[in-house]
């Protein structure tokens, strides 16, 4: 059988292949596929190479750190504390006014940077209103400084004329149009602590306090922002501001600005060797003695933060300093002594002025509003009125009907005297028993609403309003209308929670008045018939 050849057909594709396979290499195809395999090849190292540039050079600034309550609570809150020789050097930030001079480094990462400032309680305060949240990072850093500020404003000697010209233009501008009795000059506001300023000339006058019923409403807690975590001793009212100052036997001292909203905090001091039994403010403001179960005390200066220790009054040996009271004129300070003498120290020198001698030992003392005068209740139910510039008794006269002698105030006016005793008892007397050879005065009212031992009486800033109170049991407070001498009955009221008081005061100008108790709270409360208009 004869085989048939038949002639195959290649096309050009069928042609290239065989001669790339079996050698007979047609030039032309053999550099298209290099080219082409060399195209391929570039193009894959330019992909790697641009993803490597896009990873080399990313920034995470990371996620917002953000504090849990917890975590708050373990962290100090303490502003200073009680060293000798200890000066504040936050003197050497920089103030607001200095903010637009060119930093020398700026973090770029700040303008992308955003903060919440309501998941941490302590930027609550950095908000404008109640529902801001979150700001940018330049916005948060602005704050803080205008924080710092508030807090440590600029000394009036390093304040530049064109500085000073600037602001009082800028408080004029905004206002006008203005009620000043709404809204207080944003200056006024930020310079708590610093100003003399009086606050009373911004208040309406208001007249009598009517006697049928107290406008009175509960507000935030005056230490809400931080709290005592035992009982709170002492309380007092910046004499110019609106600040409040707790202190107690955790043995730090707090400074909180009363707004009635939130009422942060400004400042905190810890004393590591001394609980605190009482503070009070000088009346200049500018700084507040502090004293405990100890034979020295401190003064703390506020502008400063610098904080004295007195080592005690020289040539006496007594074993504690807890009870002392300053004169209103600012020059003494009058602490009780453990054997019937009242030792008279002098505020400038806090050297020994003079003793002030009682027949037995001494419940109380209180000041003559000029201070001049200076009143001792004696155990033996006696008051004593001491000239304290004479140094001698000028006065004494006996408590009507009083069993066991506690505590004695003077109102602002001196209009009125009112003693307190063991058995609940409050006399009210007015100033007939200044007279001489008076000896058992009569009061114009007794107050009996209080079953238990008067612990405190205190007297407002116009002698209308009169509270006092007892550490014996709960709820044990009354407020007394003056001068017709009767009690409150709207309140306080059987479900007023008011726990076990240590202490009451009254701002400056009667529109707060501050209850604290055992369990660290101070209850803030607002009078509305002296809160601003």
């Amino acid at each position: 059988m004869k085989h048939i050849q038949k002639k195959v057909k290649y096309d050009n594709e069928e042609k290239e292949l065989e001669g790339l396979l079996f050698g007979d290499v047609d030039t032309d195809a053999w550099k298209q596929t290099v080219e082409e395999h060399a195209s391929e090849e570039e193009q894959a190292d330019e992909l790697e190479e641009g993803e490597d540039n896009e990873v080399s050079f990313f920034f995470d600034s990371g996620p917002v750190p953000v504090v849990t309550e917890e975590e708050e609570e373990e962290e100090s809150e303490i502003d200073y504390e009680a060293e000798d020789n200890e000066e504040n050097t936050s003197d050497e930030e920089e103030d607001s006014d200095q903010e637009d001079v060119d930093s020398a480094w700026v973090d770029e990462d700040d303008k992308r940077l955003k903060i919440s400032l309501i998941d941490n309680n302590r930027t609550k305060k950095l908000r404008r209103n109640e529902d801001e949240d979150v700001i940018s990072g330049i916005e948060y850093s602005r704050r803080l400084r205008q924080q710092f500020t508030k807090i440590h404003p600029t000394p009036e000697w390093a304040t530049l004329p064109s500085q000073k010209k600037r602001k009082s233009q800028d408080s004029s501008d905004e206002s006008e149009g203005e009620n000043e009795e709404d809204h207080l000059n944003e200056e006024e506001r930020l310079d708590l602590l610093k100003s003399t300023m009086g606050i009373l000339d911004k208040r309406s006058l208001n007249k009598t306090l009517p006697p049928q019923s107290l406008d009175i409403m509960r507000l935030k807690n005056g230490n809400r922002a931080a709290r005592s975590k035992r009982a709170i001793t002492t309380i007092a009212f910046h004499p110019n501001a609106q600040i409040l100052m707790t202190g107690g036997l955790d043995k730090t001292l707090r400074l909180f600005h009363i707004d009635g909203k939130v009422n942060p905090k400004i400042q905190s001091v810890y004393f590591k060797d001394m609980p605190i039994f009482h503070a009070e403010f000088h009346p200049s403001g500018d700084q507040i003695v502090v004293s405990g179960r100890r034979r020295f005390f401190y003064i703390y200066d506020i502008q400063s933060g610098v904080i004295d220790r007195s080592p005690g009054i020289w040539g006496k040996d007594e074993k504690s300093l807890e009870r002392f009271s300053i004169s209103p004129c600012g020059r003494y300070i009058a602490f009780l002594g453990s054997t019937g003498v009242i030792i008279v120290v002098s505020f400038l020198t806090k050297q020994w002025f003079c003793d002030l001698k009682l027949n037995t030992s001494i419940a109380s003392v209180d000041w003559s509003p000029d201070g001049k005068y200076l009143f001792g209740f004696s155990r033996d139910n006696e008051v004593y009125q001491f000239d304290v510039q004479q140094r001698e008794c000028v006065k004494r006269w006996v408590d009507d009907g009083c069993t066991k002698a506690t505590t004695i105030a003077v109102s602002k006016n001196e209009k009125y005297y009112a003693t307190g005793s063991a058995p609940g008892i409050v006399n009210i007397y007015n100033n007939d028993v200044l007279k001489p050879g008076l000896v058992h005065p009569k009061p114009i009212k007794i107050n009996d609403k209080l079953t238990t031992r008067i612990d405190g009486i205190v007297f407002n800033h116009d002698s209308q309003l009169m509270a006092i109170y007892s550490k014996v049991k709960k709820d044990q407070l009354k407020m007394v209308h003056l001068p017709s001498g009767t009690t409150f009955s709207n309140w306080p009221t059987q479900k007023t929670p008011l726990g076990k008081i240590t202490d009451v005061k009254f701002s400056a100008n009667s529109d707060y008045v501050a209850i604290a108790n055992a369990y660290g709270h101070v209850l803030l409360y607002t009078l509305k018939h002296y809160a601003l208009k």
